[in-house]
C-alpha cells in the first residue's frame, strides 16, 4: 500500500482507543496480529488530518504503517508524556525517542529490540552547537537569549548508548559524528516532504531572481537566522523572504531596521500554512533557499522548497548529503554565507537551470513519503531479523 493510500485510510476510518487525554492510541489499525510494537513519538497525526505544518506528520504514519505491514499491532504514545503507565512487557519491539522510549530500558526484559529514532544530531553535539549559537549572537548583539537556544534539557542516556539500532535523519558530518559516539548499529534515513509544492512548474531562465528564502520553525538563533540577517544588511541588492512560526520580541526589535521597515529588502511572514496560496507565491518568487543552521537534521524547511527547484545553501550541520547542486557553507558566519551566496549567483543561466531541475528531481525522488517508507521497511526487515538472530 502506498503512503498516500494509507493516509487516506487513516483519515477515513475511526482511530483506535484514546486514553490519557489523547496521549496514546492503542492498536491504531485494529489488527489482530500476535505481536505488538510500541512507537514512542507524536500522537496528533493519528487524530487529525494533515495541516501541512510539519513533515513529522508523514513520518509518524510511515513508521506506523511499516510496522503494521510487518505484522505488528501498533500502539503509539506521546514521546514526552510522563503520566502514561506503559506495560513494556507486552511489546515485541519498542521504537522511537524521548522519555517513554528511555523508560523502556528500565524494564527487566532486555531481549526485546529497541530501535532509537534520531531526528537530528547526537545530543552532545546538538547542545554544544545550540550554546555556540547563543554565544555568537551575544557577542554580536549584547543580547543573551537563552530561550532561543535549542538546548535539550532531558538527556536520554540509555537511548543513545544502549539501543540495538539507531535510525537517524542525517548524512555527512551529523551522521559521522553520531556514529563516532556510539557503539550501536546506525542506519541513515532520509526525511520526507509534505509535497506542498508538488504542482510547481520547473524554474526557467526568465524566472531567475535574486530572492532567497529562509523557512524555519522555532529557535531561530540556533537556526542561524541572525547570520542571514547580517548578510541582508550588507546585501541591499538581494531580497530575503523570512517565513517563521513566531519570533522572539527582543530579537525582532534588534533587527527592526530590516524586519519592520517599509521598503526593506527583508520580508517577514509569520505562521502561514505550507499549502497556502501565500506560501506558494513566496516559493514561486524565490530562486534559492538558505539554512545557516548551527544544528539540524535534514530540515524540512529546506527540503520542502528544494522540491520546488530552489537551490539550497546550507551549513554542514544540516546533515544534507553532498551533491553538486547543494551548496554547503564552510563555516558559520556572515562572511562565509555571503561568499556562498556569491557562488550561486555566479552560476551561468544554463547551469542554474540544470541545478534547479536536478535538485527538484532529486528531492522528490529521495525525500517523498513513499521513498522514506520503502527505505524504512528495508531497514526494519533486515535489521530486526539480525537483532533477533543475534539474541538466540
Amino acid at each position: 500500500m502506498s503512503l498516500t493510500m494509507g493516509l487516506r485510510r487513516i483519515i477515513k476510518n475511526r482511530f483506535g482507543k484514546h486514553t490519557a487525554a489523547k496521549k496514546e492510541i492503542i492498536n491504531v489499525y485494529h489488527t489482530n496480529y500476535s505481536r505488538h510494537v510500541l512507537i514512542s513519538y507524536i500522537v496528533y497525526p493519528f487524530q487529525s488530518v494533515n495541516q501541512f505544518t510539519h513533515q513529522n506528520y508523514v513520518t509518524a504514519h510511515v513508521a506506523a504503517e511499516c510496522f503494521s505491514a510487518l505484522g505488528y499491532n501498533v500502539d503509539v504514545v506521546d514521546y514526552m508524556n510522563h503520566d502514561l503507565v506503559i506495560d513494556y512487557g507486552k511489546y515485541a519491539v519498542i521504537f522511537g525517542l524521548g522519555y517513554n522510549f528511555e523508560q523502556s530500558f528500565y524494564h527487566p526484559d532486555r531481549s526485546v529490540p529497541r530501535i532509537h529514532f534520531v531526528t537530528g544530531a547526537h545530543e552532545d553535539l546538538h547542545n554544544k552547537m545550540s550554546l555556540t549559537s547563543i554565544e555568537d549572537f551575544y557577542r554580536l548583539s549584547g543580547l543573551w537569549l537563552a530561550n532561543e537556544a535549542n538546548v535539550m534539557k532531558n538527556i536520554c542516556y540509555y537511548s543513545n548508548f544502549n539501543a540495538d539500532l539507531d535510525i537517524i535523519f542525517a548524512h555527512g558530518l551529523v551522521l559521522n559524528d553520531y556514529r563516532s559516539r556510539v557503539k550501536n548499529r546506525v542506519c541513515s534515513l532520509n526525511n520526507n516532504i509534505l509535497n506542498a509544492f508538488e504542482g510547481f512548474k520547473p524554474k526557467c531562465r526568465e524566472g531567475r531572481t535574486s530572492n532567497f528564502l529562509f523557512l524555519s520553525g522555532a529557535k531561530l538563533i540556533t537556526k542561524g537566522l541572525f547570520i542571514l540577517l547580517e548578510v541582508a544588511r550588507l546585501r541591499q541588492d538581494l531580497n530575503f523572504y523570512i517565513v517563521v512560526q513566531q519570533m522572539d520580541e527582543s530579537f525582532e526589535r534588534y533587527y527592526q531596521d530590516l524586519l519592520l521597515r517599509e521598503g526593506s529588502n527583508v520580508r517577514l511572514y509569520k505562521n502561514i500554512r505550507m499549502d497556502s496560496e501565500e506560501m506558494k507565491e513566496i516559493v514561486e518568487a524565490c530562486t534559492y533557499c538558505v539554512a545557516p543552521s548551527y544544528i539540524d537534521g535534514l530540515p524540512g524547511g529546506t527540503i520542502e522548497p528544494m522540491a520546488a527547484g530552489l537551490i539550497p545553501i546550507v551549513s554542514k550541520y544540516c546533515g544534507l548529503p553532498q551533491e553538486r547542486f547543494i551548496f554547503e557553507m564552510e563555516g558559520l558566519s556572515p562572511e562565509v554565507l555571503n561568499d556562498t551566496i556569491n557562488q550561486v549567483l555566479a552560476l551561468d543561466d544554463d547551469t542554474y537551470i540544470a541545478y534547479s531541475n536536478a535538485v527538484k528531481e532529486y528531492t522528490r525522488a529521495n525525500f517523498s513519503g513513499d521513498h522514506m517508507k520503502k527505505e524504512l521497511m528495508g531497514i526494519l526487515t533486515s535489521e530486526l531479523s539480525g537483532i533477533l538472530n543475534y539474541r538466540k
